[in-house]
């Protein structure tokens, strides 16, 4: 356990380094941060076209409760970048697991979620209105974080096995969040098969603990709602271990996994 832990604290190290490395403070304040922030106001002013400052302010904290679950998602595409980079035959032939490696190189994702999200809203707040309990917003948007790495773990597992399909999932996982995990609309608005699907992802619950918290503060109902998000992260988080744990043994010991991209 400590050593996998001192291997997390390396790669979590070196996944920051390399955030830094992609961004200047300009860039990300004045070309990520500014591209984002339009994102989420764009499907905030759609409230107004199809309904009133209830659902702009339904449309608003969803989306930059999506912004927080956009990052630690990204940690599939990335990981599945590693092939590419030469970093798993070395990986490989390690006698330890995967998962502390790729699980630590990704972790800054959900510092970067959390503090993206907070900065879009404080910065759109004011301009739609928002007049809730606006502090207890780090507490729900962390939820939705450590929720979503866990699902961003397990597309990692998925996305090693082909460098190609990095993207592809990325992109499926984190629109299907979007349309049913009650971003622009109520989850319930859709059948009951997909309202339990949602049940199974992030974001679902740690949305609708965030909504309650935001509206009247702390709640047995809200931190309850939290606690399902992270329970499904853990639930997640445990699926990628067995992948991870799956692809490595397995590849090991038939020679299948294929290093060559």
């Amino acid at each position: 356990m400590t050593a996998a832990l001192r291997i997390a604290r390396n790669a979590a190290l070196v996944g920051y380094l390399d955030v830094r490395a992609q961004y200047t403070w300009k860039s990300w304040l004045f070309g990520w941060i500014v591209r984002a922030t339009a994102q989420v106001l764009f499907f905030t002013a759609m409230g107004l076209l199809v309904g009133g400052r209830d659902l702009v302010l339904f449309a608003f904290v969803g989306n930059v409760a999506a912004r927080a679950a956009q990052a630690p998602l990204g940690t599939g595409p990335d990981t599945a970048w590693e092939r590419g980079l030469g970093t798993l035959p070395l990986l490989v032939v390690a006698p330890r697991s995967m998962l502390p490696v790729f699980g630590g190189r990704s972790a800054f994702y959900i510092v970067q979620g959390l503090v993206e999200a907070s900065l879009i809203f404080v910065i759109l707040a004011p301009f739609v209105g928002f007049s809730g309990n606006w502090w207890w917003l780090p507490v729900g948007l962390l939820a939705i974080s450590l929720g979503a790495y866990g699902l961003g773990l397990f597309l990692a597992a998925i996305a090693i096995r082909r460098l190609r399909i990095g993207n592809i999932l990325f992109n499926l996982v984190f629109y299907t969040l979007i349309t049913i995990g009650g971003v622009n609309v109520a989850t319930s608005v859709f059948p009951t098969w997909v309202q339990r699907t949602a049940d199974l992802l992030p974001l679902h619950h740690g949305l609708l603990g965030l909504r309650e918290l935001l509206a009247t503060g702390p709640s047995r109902g809200a931190f309850g709602q939290l606690g399902l998000e992270l329970l499904v992260g853990v639930g997640w988080f445990l699926i990628a271990l067995v992948g991870f744990r799956l692809f490595a043994e397995g590849g090991r010991r038939d020679g299948t996994i294929d290093l060559e991209e």
